[in-house]
């Protein structure tokens, strides 16, 4: 119901709200661009090698924290959601050695591509602390319950 922190973040900012930084924001995650993905894809046809599963990622962790200063100062805290990983980073060793291939774009480079044109988000459904809590409830219980048994 509630994920997707690029979409998340973006319409909020859009529509003039703070952005929601889950627990304390140093949990990682691992950003492509999609031009980085577009470009791995064709290496990856072009590739003798068939039949593998390959990582795509920049191979770097980036902070949400960090994410959320880059796209707005206006920040508020929700508390953590059981189950949420603290972090992740693609190993994409085989797909650069395999297809030649490397991201090239920066995650603060490509945040300021994507804030060049936000019309996007212009109706994007937007979170707040108080449609979270509601989203996620049932998720919350059921994931406490798995921790519990």
């Amino acid at each position: 119901a509630y994920g997707a922190v690029f979409g998340v973040f973006l319409a909020q900012k859009v529509a003039n709200k703070p952005l929601t930084i889950v627990g304390n924001g140093k949990q990682t995650r691992d950003f492509i661009h999609v031009t980085d993905v577009v470009a791995a894809m064709i290496k990856s046809i072009k590739c003798k090698k068939s039949g593998l599963a390959y990582n795509l990622g920049s191979g770097k962790e980036t902070s949400i924290k960090y994410l959320a200063n880059l796209v707005s100062y206006r920040k508020i805290h929700i508390p953590k959601r059981p189950g949420e990983p603290d972090r992740s980073k693609a190993d994409i060793k085989n797909a650069m050695k395999d297809f030649k291939w490397k991201p090239k774009v920066s995650i603060d480079k490509g945040v300021e591509m994507l804030l060049r044109d936000l019309s996007i988000y212009n109706n994007a459904p937007v979170w707040t602390p108080k449609k979270i809590k509601k989203a996620t409830k049932v998720w919350f219980k059921f994931l406490n319950t798995i921790q519990t048994a």
